[in-house]
């Protein structure tokens, strides 16, 4: 029902990549890559989102890579999902920018909304670290 994407199946990934190397040292988008058997670009594009959202810190030049610039416990799985995808809701109409066709008519709006935010405080109570290090 709330099937996870490929972008956060790649981020935990690289997190879980990431955070077992010793501290100072560096992790590239290519080592993830070809350790991980998953595809350059996304990966790249994953680990620059989680960058510029201060999960990860790049270091850039040849000897360049990423590290991780917060403790997994401090990142929940709807942080990292917020990072990767924005506002996460189970209904497009539960979306701010969505227009729904049947909102005049449709009579389980409220019911929905309270789902969605049970399974959002579900997410936010769910550390990184406890779905990696399990």
């Amino acid at each position: 029902m709330n099937k996870m994407n490929k972008k956060m199946e790649y981020a935990l990934m690289s997190l879980r990549l990431i955070s077992q190397r010793p501290a100072g040292i560096l992790t590239t988008a290519k080592e993830v890559s070809d350790q991980m058997h998953i595809p350059f670009e996304v990966t790249a594009r994953v680990l620059q989102a989680l960058s510029s959202r201060g999960l990860l810190k790049a270091e850039y030049g040849v000897s360049g890579g990423y590290f991780l610039a917060k403790s997994l416990k401090e990142v929940s799985i709807h942080d990292l999902n917020e990072m990767l995808e924005g506002h996460m809701a189970l209904t497009k109409c539960l979306v701010q920018d969505e227009t729904c066709e049947i909102s005049q008519t449709c009579n389980i709006a409220s019911p929905i909304s309270n789902l969605n935010n049970k399974v959002q405080e579900f997410y936010k109570s769910v550390s990184l670290e406890e779905v990696l290090y399990v």
